[in-house]
């Protein structure tokens, strides 16, 4: 089936387009000064528990890319069935390079830079983050993969789509931003880390954006998917709110409250966006933090 004007101009086409325009190369990323400063923070704020809060914010986006790269497909191969079009199918595919990428990034990271320090970082993985990141995302995308009743097909595809872009990547991973930008950057510490999390950050933007256009478009066609928006939000807003709460030591590199408001402002961004609320604020600060990327 050839690609139609109407899918060549589309906005799912224009983000694949950036996805090209954009791209980058994980191996090219300087480690090199990461790996001398990461010898001092431990030995010199061993104090405040520096290293560990660093090695939990590596272990939680190591462990999330990984979950996000090997659940994707199963949306493509939805997207597909659902005949949602060429161009619907053409991003998911820069984004399954995309998330494989990121991947390996971290595992590049924690390779070259933590070394033995990154040994065991399922530690990190308390009950909410593993839940929210990996456990719940891998059950969404497995129901997707082997639904094959097109009513209940497209039911799940919302709901994947809630969890992996309005979730993952519009809640926990934009508000782990956030905590890199106040943990690292505000304190010149590891420049590698702050320049791969930058690119990422980027990427991320196009996905964002991807979830928002495809829900609004979803619960333009069908008001009944509203619900499951909002259902799905709600089901694991409590597993959000803990993965955030975990990073509260006894002298926190970040303020853990004000990361909460914000993965909940998020939230309220991502509905305003994809027009299930009225908070236009809101809706104009995601399309301007999205604008560079989308």
């Amino acid at each position: 089936m050839p690609l139609s004007s109407t899918q060549a101009q589309s906005k799912y086409f224009q983000l694949y387009a950036n996805s090209k325009r954009l791209a980058w190369d994980p191996a090219t990323v300087d480690l090199r000064a990461d790996v001398a400063q990461w010898q001092r923070i431990k030995a010199d704020h061993a104090d405040i528990d520096a290293a560990t809060q660093i090695l939990q914010l590596v272990a939680l986006f190591h462990a999330g890319e990984e979950s996000v790269t090997t659940t994707l497909a199963p949306y493509l191969g939805a997207a597909a069935r659902l005949g949602l079009g060429l161009d619907v199918e053409m991003f998911l595919t820069s984004q399954v390079y995309e998330e494989a990428k990121h991947f390996e990034f971290f595992a590049r990271y924690v390779r070259e830079v933590l070394g033995p320090d990154a040994d065991a970082l399922d530690r990190f993985l308390p009950g909410p983050p593993q839940q929210v990141l990996i456990d719940d995302l891998a059950d969404v995308a497995d129901r997707l993969r082997r639904e094959n009743d097109p009513v209940a097909l497209r039911t799940t595809f919302v709901e994947a789509v809630t969890h992996y872009m309005g979730i993952v990547e519009a809640m926990l991973a934009r508000t782990g931003y956030r905590g890199v930008h106040d943990a690292l950057t505000a304190r010149g510490w590891l420049p590698g880390l702050q320049e791969g999390f930058r690119l990422i950050r980027r990427d991320e933007g196009r996905h964002v954006a991807f979830g928002i256009h495809c829900i609004a478009d979803a619960c333009a066609a069908d008001v009944a998917m509203r619900e499951v928006v909002q259902a799905t939000f709600e089901r694991h807003l409590p597993n959000v709110l803990g993965t955030v709460a975990s990073f509260q030591y006894p002298h926190p590199l970040v303020d853990v409250a004000l990361l909460q408001s914000y993965a909940l402002g998020a939230y309220q961004q991502f509905m305003a966006a994809a027009g299930l609320n009225d908070d236009a604020d809101a809706a104009r600060a995601l399309a301007t933090e999205l604008a560079d990327a989308s």
